[in-house]
């Protein structure tokens, strides 16, 4: 349904006349005519204002917005809301069903929500010190911190720049719309040029990878992952402020059997 039709639609289902709507937005009648006819576009504060209005769900308005080719609103909420409950007690299922490999659950802000055992069990392995600094604590750990630690991530993997690289271009991309988080990213960035920039090297990429692979050298041989990144919402509301899960899959038997011996050990 088109954007016009959709608002019309929206109008008529509640038994509004354009005059009322017009009213109650302080425009003319004309301009949601024309609006509701594709002969104009409303603005971005307008057509927030007519989802108000006509007191639509978020992801009938999230859905009117792209639409119109706007961004949708960055919403966040504690996560002991309880309108945060059920997505979060489904997010623990399917971590749990990942088992025994490694998945993750951060948010908008990089921040880790929730880990099964397997992710818990990788960075006691890859990242030991920074892993029992935290004390066993699961929620809030500092993603991007992990990243550019000195005993972080990255520490253990055996390509740390382009992946790291990888990881930096997709934070900057992240970073226009969750400006908390420049300096964060900043200081992730010259530790990775500090330590990890290889001599006569060309400048990162400014593009994000869908995927990654990453291979790291441990006591256990060398384990090597790819993982992909979901965000845990319907398209339509989807947003910056959503949280997002991170399933890591063995690239190779060794990496597969050593990982389900020891998370089914632990």
């Amino acid at each position: 349904m088109k954007l016009a039709q959709l608002l019309r639609h929206l109008r008529t289902d509640r038994s509004i006349a354009q005059l009322e709507l017009a009213l109650r937005l302080g425009v003319s009648q004309r301009h949601v005519s024309y609006i509701e006819a594709g002969r104009a576009r409303p603005s971005r504060e307008l057509l927030l204002a007519w989802m108000a209005e006509l007191e639509v769900p978020t992801s009938v308005r999230n859905a009117a917005l792209l639409h119109a080719g706007f961004a949708l609103p960055q919403e966040k909420m504690p996560l002991d809301s309880p309108v945060l409950a059920p997505a979060l007690q489904a997010l623990r299922h399917t971590l749990v069903a990942h088992e025994p490999n490694p998945a993750l659950v951060f948010d908008a802000d990089w921040r880790t929500v929730d880990q099964n055992r397997g992710a818990t069990w990788l960075w006691s392995l890859v990242m030991p010190e920074l892993a029992a600094s935290a004390g066993g604590q699961v929620r809030g750990m500092d993603m991007i911190a992990a990243l550019g630690h000195p005993q972080g991530l990255l520490s253990r993997m055996r390509e740390p720049w382009a992946v790291g690289s990888a990881l930096l271009a997709q934070l900057h991309a992240e970073a226009s719309a969750t400006p908390a988080m420049q300096a964060r990213i900043q200081r992730f960035s010259e530790a990775l040029n500090q330590r990890h920039r290889p001599a006569g090297r060309a400048e990162p990429p400014d593009h994000a990878a869908p995927y990654l692979s990453l291979s790291f050298d441990t006591v256990l041989g060398t384990l090597s992952y790819f993982y992909v990144q979901s965000v845990f919402a319907l398209p339509q509301d989807v947003t910056l402020a959503s949280l997002r899960m991170e399933l890591w899959f063995p690239l190779d038997g060794h990496t597969a059997e050593v990982t389900r011996h020891h998370v089914a050990a632990g």
